[in-house]
């Protein structure tokens, strides 16, 4: 399965980005003296693949798309099991939407987001076992082929 998702990231140029996962906390909520306060809670990490017959169609029917959210799955229950330490991690599909890349001629792409967060309470900033499960995710990440951009 690994070389098909090898294969996979080859043939869509596929790539990642790394995103602050933001909070926003409305304290004093009802009061004269109420604001929000903004908490980096984690991290996003966006996957990018490039549709190959440049489609503007969503990649919610493509089976390519079904394989990389279904191996994104594994590997963030794998960094879940591994890292030792609470944190969530969860794969969001965004198979009716699709992007278009200004830096590379408006390639069409398709879109998969790793959200890393803490378990701890919304205004907690993200900690150590965040960042531990970002580096496992991007360790991952390059294994398979897919490089930050």
């Amino acid at each position: 399965m690994s070389e098909n998702i090898r294969r996979l990231a080859k043939e869509h140029h596929a790539f990642y980005e790394v995103l602050p996962y933001c909070v926003v906390v409305d304290e004093k909520h009802g009061s004269l003296s109420a604001r929000t306060r903004r908490t980096q809670a984690g991290f996003d990490v966006d996957i990018y693949g490039v549709n190959i017959n440049n489609e503007l169609a969503p990649p919610g029917a493509d089976p390519a798309y079904a394989l990389a959210c279904a191996e994104l799955q594994k590997i963030a229950e794998k960094v879940s099991h591994h890292i030792g330490e609470p944190c969530a991690i969860e794969v969001i599909s965004s198979p009716s939407t699709v992007a278009l890349d200004a830096r590379n001629h408006a390639k069409v792409e398709a879109m998969l987001r790793i959200r890393i967060s803490h378990l701890r309470a919304l205004d907690q900033p993200f900690g150590l076992p965040e960042q531990r499960a970002l580096g496992e995710i991007e360790n991952e990440l390059r294994t398979l082929g897919v490089d930050r951009r």
